[in-house]
């Protein structure tokens, strides 16, 4: 009996010791080491920039970690407040190269302050690891805001320029008469115009636009003792009138849209013609001859809607949707076309 007590009791003493081994080894259980990114440091934007513009700022990414952190990104954003959250504006993105476990890497690259979107007081945040491409031992501590704001002038400062064409040609036959009008007539706008004051309501203020507007109409009409014709060629150009007078101007422009997106420009084309009449007799019975050539001046009024198709931080790109003429009406002008770019001054 006491014998097989004290085999019992060394058996146990054995398995005590394995049990130890296997649970106090140096690497069992241990995760593996991760690294720990985080923005120690943002440096001071200015204190005022336009709306559109940017700017250069540093950022400091420390990794806290027990491990090296792979090449990453660092992000900018415009936020009301110093967190990070769904409302704030992204800014600019920067490349983070590797950094080693318990050291630091000082960055620097561009903050951009969007069209449309920005405006008043922003808190400037860093947030390191944008992309998540790093496996970290924390994920919520990736952001720091500048120590003090930046103030974004909702004043707008730029220039709108560009060219629009219009084309209106056609035939058309009186079946009553048998009168027979071919007609053709061309224009192109060249748009230079300075823009400032308000986001909201700036002022659109020509610097130098000016227009080609040529034309003609040729009309024949036969009966058995008559041929009538009619020609009427219209010529007109120069700079389009501005003074700032909205009564009295020959160009003018406003957005349509509060993000800018969409802008119209009302243009009026002037363009002097002469017309001369004919009738030449013919048959048994014939008329007479006659001829008579009159004179005067037609005026086009345009009003070019314009939507955006590109954009950058600097520039918008509007392309031609839609025209009326005077008061909504329908426009003669079979085709407008052209873009126009606004470029922040």
């Amino acid at each position: 009996m006491q014998a097989r007590r004290t085999a019992a009791a060394a058996a146990l003493t054995v398995l005590g010791a394995s049990l130890v081994t296997v649970g106090t080894g140096p690497d069992a259980g241990a995760a593996a080491p991760r690294a720990d990114l985080v923005v120690s440091a943002v440096g001071s934007p200015p204190a005022k920039v336009r709306h559109g513009s940017r700017f250069n700022l540093g950022a400091t990414v420390a990794n806290k970690g027990r491990a090296a952190a792979k090449p990453s990104s660092l992000r900018f954003y415009l936020s009301k407040d110093r967190l990070r959250g769904a409302g704030d504006i992204s800014a600019g993105t920067v490349p983070v190269p590797k950094v080693k476990a318990r050291k630091k890497r000082a960055v620097s690259g561009r903050v951009d302050v969007p069209w449309g979107t920005a405006d008043g007081k922003y808190w400037v945040i860093a947030c390191a690891d944008a992309t998540q491409r790093v496996k970290e031992t924390k994920e919520g501590n990736n952001c720091q805001a500048a120590k003090t704001q930046v103030e974004v002038d909702t004043a707008l400062h730029a220039a709108l320029v560009g060219r629009l064409t219009f084309v209106d040609q056609g035939q058309r036959t009186d079946p009553a008469t048998g009168r027979v009008e071919t007609w053709r007539h061309t224009a192109t706008a060249s748009i230079s115009m300075k823009i400032d004051g308000p986001r909201a309501n700036p002022r659109f203020a020509s610097t130098g636009s000016t227009y080609a507007r040529n034309g003609s109409v040729v009309g024949r009409e036969v009966t058995p003792s008559c041929v009538y014709d009619r020609e009427r060629d219209e010529a007109g150009g120069g700079t389009l009138r501005y003074t700032g007078d909205r009564f009295t101007d020959d160009i003018f422009g406003h957005f349509t849209r509060t993000d800018l997106s969409g802008v119209r420009v009302g243009l009026f084309m002037r363009a002097d013609w002469t017309e001369t009449s004919k009738q030449t007799g013919q048959g048994e019975f014939p008329c007479d001859n006659t001829s008579r050539t009159t004179t005067g001046t037609g005026l086009d009024v345009s009003d070019i809607e314009l939507k955006q198709v590109a954009s950058t931080t600097h520039a918008i790109t509007y392309r031609v949707v839609g025209w009326v003429a005077e008061q909504g009406t329908t426009s003669d002008w079979d085709k407008v076309e052209g873009t126009l770019t606004l470029t922040l001054r």
